[in-house]
């Protein structure tokens, strides 16, 4: 989808079963596509999602009857939930019956509602389906609510809502909404709805490459961009008007015809009035506050109200802005040159700057701070929450994220274009605007403050560096003596000494010694001549017959190696390998940090070239 990317990720993730998106607000002018972003959101739900959807369209309501036959109209649900064919029999039905007025619910004892009638209807068909509750999702989408009375708002945020939320496969539901307008100028209705901060999506308009890609999409080719661009506003939906008007206009001839036809005679206005044409002839596009910088605050008011009633004298843009006739531009223009030539020099610039800045900047809220930024060399987000106020750097955040393409990107750090920042300071020396008082020294502030943090940083990383190689060049040292040790124990093992004969002691039982030793025991038993002495020597004889050691020689087979089990050595050798192995790792990995402080060293001195203040 053309220049909606973003959004659409955002609301996919936090409309899904994982995100905690509750309630959503899409807001931007007629034509800019908040229908086209709803359908391709509800187009994903329903091919790859678990959503029941309760779509309605506000300009089409003007009671809660119209407003729930728009959600049966429009009723759909994921293809995963299976219940296409139900579906739309269970919509006629129940549009049926809420048409007729009667009571939906056959096992309620008592009259419910018209909204808890519709919202229990749901209820039992999907209860009846054998679905679960966790398994569903909720989704009521609802747009241009800017078009509810007060009385059906009322109405959805009461008694709406509550069948909703006293319902257990309803209490977890979903809400989107879209309107021309801000959220907070439904401040009464979020707060009757219980719905504290709901999330803003304003849509800019296209620019020259989004609207490039609308023509070629829609088989435009060769279009002027930014011709079709200032036509439009880089509003998409006026775009697509004005391609299918070119396309069905045969000259140029007959639109300057019509365009000489509505030139009003300026004849007949006062010279106060021709005064306002005047101031109203320089800004391209028309607005309260751009109109300020050619005349007073009280003037460029009484000229705005003035040029408002003349409908035959502007063409309204659907932001607010007004466009005055070309015609008329140029006359006022060529009048003020010839009178005061210098002073219509000043103001022509002026215009041209203004133009420039507006058209970059098209949101008066938010041109604060462009003014603001142009004063960093190089900011981060980072940088603008230390700078700014809680709240001031989560819209000048707001604004880099919706305004990429006006930003340069260096590493980490971010500035604005070269040309942007010309443009801005442009406009700054024109209008005397300044950005904040107290920037230039926070933001120096920030930089001392950083390049100390960077210099204790850096310093750690060297010692840590140290460290590292130094256990490196350690664990190299252990694995060289650790596989030396293992190559001798190989070598010794298969080595000449390893193939000569070798002498084997084993005890054994020696019976004669035995016999022996216990014959002279009992001897001295029963004779007189025989003492102690030889008792002694007898059960000496006995113990020796007992452990009689019995040495041979152990010859190696054919193959140099004796006929005995290896155990010790293959277990010293397993050992040794797991030791290895392990230290290997270990100097991988400490090898992988050190190449990692070591890009975090260069970047922290990339990052110390950029300064953050811009000089002026």
């Amino acid at each position: 989808m053309i220049g909606r990317k973003k959004e659409i990720n955002y609301l996919s993730k936090g409309l899904s079963n994982l995100g905690r998106l509750r309630c959503a607000f899409v807001r931007g002018p007629k034509g800019i596509g908040k229908t086209t972003l709803i359908d391709k959101l509800t187009s994903g739900f329903i091919a790859d999602g678990n959503h029941i959807i309760l779509q309605a369209n506000a300009s089409f309501c003007s009671n809660p009857k119209d407003l729930l036959s728009n959600f049966i109209r429009n009723l759909s649900a994921s293809k995963s939930l299976q219940w296409d064919q139900n579906l739309r029999l269970f919509a006629r039905k129940l549009g049926h019956l809420i048409h007729q007025d009667v009571s939906i619910g056959s096992k309620q004892k008592k009259p419910y509602s018209l909204s808890n009638n519709f919202v229990q209807e749901l209820a039992d068909n999907l209860s009846s389906r054998g679905c679960s509750k966790n398994d569903i999702i909720p989704l009521v989408l609802i747009e241009d609510i800017e078009n509810f009375s007060s009385g059906l708002l009322s109405w959805l945020s009461g008694e709406f809502n509550h069948a909703l939320r006293n319902s257990r496969w309803f209490s977890n539901c979903r809400f989107i909404f879209s309107s021309t307008q801000r959220v907070q100028e439904f401040e009464k209705f979020w707060a009757d709805f219980g719905i504290e901060n709901p999330v803003e999506f304003h849509l800019p308009p296209f620019n020259l490459r989004e609207l490039s890609q609308l023509a070629l999409i829609n088989d435009y080719e060769n279009i002027n961009g930014e011709e079709l661009r200032d036509l439009s506003d880089g509003i998409p939906g006026i775009a697509l008007k004005y391609l299918q008007k070119g396309k069905i206009m045969n000259t140029e001839k007959e639109m300057q015809e019509d365009v000489v036809q509505k030139t009003p005679n300026l004849d007949s206005y006062s010279e106060k009035e021709l005064e306002y044409l005047l101031y109203l002839s320089y800004p391209s596009k028309i607005n309260r506050h751009n109109l300020e910088h050619f005349c007073t605050s009280k003037l460029a008011a009484f000229a705005y109200n003035w040029l408002k009633r003349q409908k035959n004298l502007f063409t309204s843009l659907p932001n607010g802005d007004l466009l005055l006739d070309d015609s008329i531009k140029k006359c006022m223009r060529d009048f003020h040159v010839e009178q005061e030539p210098a002073k219509a020099e000043i103001m022509t610039t002026l215009a041209s700057v203004l133009d420039a800045f507006y058209d970059l900047f098209p949101s008066i809220d938010s041109q604060w701070i462009p003014i603001n930024l142009q004063a960093f060399n190089s900011f981060s987000k980072g940088l603008c929450k230390k700078v700014f106020d809680e709240v001031e750097s989560e819209q000048v955040v707001e604004f880099i994220e919706a305004n990429n393409d006006i930003f340069e990107k260096n590493g980490k750090q971010l500035c604005l274009a070269n040309d942007i920042v010309l443009v801005i300071r442009r406009y700054m020396e024109l209008t005397g605007l300044q950005e904040k008082e107290s920037l230039r020294q926070d933001i120096i502030n920030a930089w001392e403050e950083d390049q100390l943090a960077m210099k204790e940083r850096k310093s750690k990383i060297d010692n840590e560096e140290l460290n590292l190689k130094n256990e490196i060049e350690e664990i190299n040292s252990q694995v060289s003596h650790f596989q030396s040790l293992k190559k001798d124990i190989e070598n010794n093992s298969k080595g000449p000494n390893s193939n000569k004969p070798k002498k084997v002691v084993s005890f054994s039982l020696s019976i004669a010694l035995v016999i022996f030793g216990l014959g002279v025991v009992g001897a001295c038993l029963f004779s007189e001549h025989l003492g102690a002495y030889h008792a002694a020597c007898g059960l000496a004889l006995t113990l020796l017959g007992f452990f009689w050691p019995n040495v041979e020689m152990k010859a190696p087979d054919g193959r140099g190696t004796i006929n005995s089990p290896n155990l010790a050595i293959e277990t010293q050798q397993r050992s040794l390998e797991h030791r290895i192995n392990g230290l290997l790792n270990r100097a991988n990995s400490l090898a992988l940090s050190l190449e990692s402080l070591s890009n975090e060293a260069v970047e922290l001195e990339q990052n110390s070239l950029e300064p953050y203040i811009n000089a002026t």
